[in-house]
């Protein structure tokens, strides 16, 4: 849109403003950069620059797409002579707030960005001819990103799509702002998959981050720990930064500067000082501000500054609420989070390890003394004090805006009551105990149904009082998505497509099928990837309405081909059917066909009118034009194997509780593949042992077990594993740590690590990166089959991972 989006500079030689080290900038560009077009001129040297810093960082690039205006231009305009920026500019009359290229202001960062963006806007203006003459790797397919994964993503939006239930979301939030009691409300999106629920609330997201707080929870996958995965969701949310200027700030800064704010109001009515007044004053304006003032990190002014906020906010909690409990403690964390900046001392990810103590996780010793905290006792109860945590947000946001917590992807919880029931009654606390919130739950229509069988009456009617139902959109507002993604990209939609495709695609139920089929004709249009086969296998696994979607799309596709046949020839019908033959006889369309213009009968009118650029629907019987559901799910599986590597490095709560939930799902899922696999779990008396699984194959007796904790707890239940590995010879054990959590550095843990590893049937595992995104991949293909993202049956899934990723570590212990 020509804004400015971030700017800073390594050297101050001119006296630029936000001066920042490389570390900070590439920090910063993390998320910025995430999901986006990036314009350059001679993109292939700013992305060399580009990858060179991240790597200088130890960061990993994020996924993104570069567009080169140099490129663009020389296929625009193949006979100038030269395409440097100042050429171009002057060549085609561009300015900049009424300003022709300067050469002596050439080269500074805003200037040439300037200059590109307007050179940008040409082009794409002067792109109206197909671009099919290009290399197909020189093609961007615009419809290949349609998914979003979470509302902190930013994709295309049409405003006009579901504007009303955008609205009606905002106002709902005006109602919890304006409630003296601030009784919080909630809500159910409801629409089918890849209708946008989740792409509503990323616009929520877009609109509401500089003021509310999104707190975003996928579905849980462990009954006995429902309020703590909630929780675990919740703090990881509030670690996403949020672009304010040409600042970034997590959600928890947010929330801490608005409310210390407003605490320094309330205690101004109390205590009048001309310091407080001053502070006040400059905090009004810019409560952000706040944190420009305090001085540089490591300093004792540092520390006194944040002592004071500390001070302040601990008086103000105990007479408004009480000094008891675990609050005030979290509180304190919530505090030295917001402390600590993202470029570590010494080293140390101070902001990742109080993360982990906010979500109750033990410290080790000497860092939990650094930070000025202390460790929670190991018997605490984590459902109590994730809701109490809950509660305190609540209770904090009173100071600032209504939250906004949304749950998403819940549809397979239909297939476990006990997990259901339990996240029932967590939805039943938060809306009775956590204040100033809007609670939304994202769901298919007939799981809705389904969910009010289970949920207590009570929930239901505080989640049914706002009961939003998105319908497909209509043709002409899909039709306008697909022309912006195409115009994204630099291209036309007409020139890529016929008129006969667009109508195919736009047959499909939903925003996604629309996008995701654009995908498939893209392909075969430009990259000659056969278009996906309509998955016809195990159809009795799928609901009715899905059979009767396939048959109509089965029915369209017959018509598309039969359509330019009608336009060219007379009624005789015996003429059609004899060229439809023709079609499905053959496995390949031969070259000279392609070629040809004109097919003719003998003593008949010219019958088909035939090119290169003959629509797919007309090619959809040719065997070797169809692509193959293995195909398919091996494309989304490399695609989400991508995802999800980017997403490796994001703020994570990593607990047991969540990979033995993810585990028994996946293991749930390859009992459908092979029948024989049994499950069980051990015990060891009243001692406490890791989250584990037996699994039972082929393979033999595996528990595979889970262990993250830090400290004592590490301690104490890697030595009950440890004996329960003596005492069963027949079995293998595996406890699996994420390489992400802290080393253990205690002498008595490394020594019962080594005596887990010299066991004949024990391992000690890290899952490192490569070994966590292959446990991730097909936890998150089993979640999409559930949840209609992905068309395909569990057992097809499944058959396509262990024969792609046969070589993974769980895959080679079960089967």
């Amino acid at each position: 849109q020509g804004d400015l989006v971030y700017e800073a500079s390594t050297k101050n030689k001119r006296g630029r403003l936000n001066n920042k080290s490389l570390e900070l900038i590439i920090n910063d560009l993390e998320s910025i950069l995430e999901n986006k077009n990036i314009v350059c001129h001679y993109a292939k040297y700013d992305a060399k620059i580009l990858s060179n810093s991240f790597n200088k960082c130890h960061k990993i690039f994020p996924q993104s797409h570069f567009i080169c205006t140099l490129e663009l231009a020389q296929k625009i305009y193949p006979s100038f002579p030269n395409y440097s920026l100042e050429y171009l500019a002057k060549k085609l009359f561009l300015t900049v707030k009424n300003q022709h290229f300067n050469k002596f202001s050439a080269h500074r960062a805003r200037y040439d960005a300037e200059f590109t963006l307007q050179l940008y806007y040409h082009l794409v203006s002067m792109s109206e001819q197909p671009p099919l003459n290009q290399s197909p790797e020189n093609l961007v397919n615009p419809f290949s990103s349609n998914r979003v994964d979470n509302p902190f993503q930013n994709h295309l939006d049409l405003s006009n799509i579901y504007r009303e239930e955008f609205d009606y979301l905002c106002s709902i939030l005006d109602e919890i702002k304006t409630d003296p009691n601030k009784q919080s409300r909630g809500g159910v999106i409801i629409g089918e998959a890849g209708s946008g629920k989740t792409h509503l609330i990323m616009r929520m997201a877009q609109a509401k981050l500089k003021t509310n707080r999104l707190l975003y929870i996928r579905h849980p996958n462990n009954a006995e720990a429902i309020n703590h995965h909630i929780y675990s969701r919740i703090l990881e949310s509030f670690a996403q930064k949020v672009l304010l200027e040409n600042t970034q700030r997590t959600q928890f800064d947010l929330l801490l500067a608005q409310s210390f704010t407003k605490i320094l109001q309330l205690k101004a009515s109390q205590e009048d000082t001309i310091k407080l007044n001053k502070i006040i004053k400059a905090l009004e304006k810019d409560s952000l501000s706040l944190f420009d003032k305090l001085g540089s990190e490591g300093t004792d002014n540092y520390r006194k500054n944040w002592q004071f906020i500390e001070t302040r906010i601990t008086q103000w909690w105990q007479k408004e609420y009480s000094s008891g409990g675990y609050a005030p403690n979290i509180l304190k964390g919530i505090i030295k989070f917001c402390m600590y900046k993202d470029n570590p001392l010494g080293g140390i990810k101070y902001k990742d390890l109080i993360r982990r103590w906010l979500a109750g996780g033990e410290l080790e010793s000497d860092v939990i003394e650094k930070i000025g905290l202390n460790n929670w006792h190991e018997e605490i109860s984590k459902e109590e004090f994730a809701l109490e945590a809950m509660r305190l947000f609540g209770q904090l946001s009173t100071l600032d805006e209504p939250l906004i917590i949304v749950f998403d992807q819940l549809e397979s919880l239909i297939s476990n009551p006990v997990l259901l029931i339990n996240f029932g009654s967590a939805l039943r606390e938060i809306l009775t105990h956590v204040p100033n919130s809007l609670i939304i739950v994202n769901l298919f229509p007939d799981r809705w149904q389904k969910f009010q069988e289970y949920f207590d009456a009570s929930t239901t009617d505080r989640l049914s009082q706002h009961l939003i139902t998105l319908k497909r959109p209509s043709n002409q507002d899909l039709l306008e998505i697909l022309r912006l993604k195409c115009a994204e990209v630099g291209i036309s939609l007409e020139n890529i497509l016929t008129s006969a495709e667009i109508e195919t695609i736009l047959q499909e139920t939903s925003i996604r099928k629309v996008i995701t089929q654009g995908s498939h004709y893209f392909r075969y249009k430009i990259q000659n990837i056969p278009l996906p086969e309509i998955n016809q296998t195990n159809s009795n696994e799928l609901p009715l309405e899905k059979r009767v979607q396939q048959l109509e799309t089965i029915i369209q596709q017959i018509v598309n081909l039969c359509h330019p046949i009608l336009n060219n020839v007379s009624a005789d019908t015996s003429l059609i059917t004899t060229q439809l033959e023709e079609i499905e006889t053959k496995d390949n369309y031969p070259e000279k066909s392609l070629n040809t213009e004109i097919t003719s009968v003998p003593n008949s009118k010219p019958v088909i009118q035939s090119s290169a650029n003959t629509s797919p629907s007309a090619k959809i019987f040719s065997k070797n034009s169809i692509r193959s559901q293995e195909e398919t799910i091996i494309s989304y599986l490399k695609e989400a194997e991508q995802e999800i590597s980017l997403q490796y490095n994001y703020p994570h709560i990593i607990t047991g509780y969540d990979d033995w939930g993810k585990l028994v799902q996946i293991v749930q899922a390859f009992k459908k593949y092979e029948p024989k696999i049994q499950t069980d779990q051990l015990t060891f008396g009243k001692r406490v042992l890791p989250e584990h699984l037996l699994v039972i194959s082929r393979k033999g007796k595996n528990v595979i077990a889970f262990l993250h904790a830090s400290g004592s707890s590490f301690t104490s239940r890697i030595k009950n594993f440890n004996e329960l590995t003596t005492s069963n010879k027949n079995i293998h054990f595996t406890l699996i740590r994420d390489n992400r959590e802290s080393p253990i550095r205690g002498k008595v843990g490394q020594e019962e690590i080594d005596k887990l590893n010299y066991a004949n049937n024990g391992q000690f595992l890290i899952m490192a990166k490569d070994e966590r995104i292959s446990f991730e991949l097909i936890y998150k293909m089993i979640t999409d089959i559930n949840e209609g993202d992905l068309e395909a049956t569990i057992s097809e899934g499944v058959s396509t991972f262990i024969s792609k990723y046969h070589h993974t570590w769980l895959v080679k212990k079960i089967f």
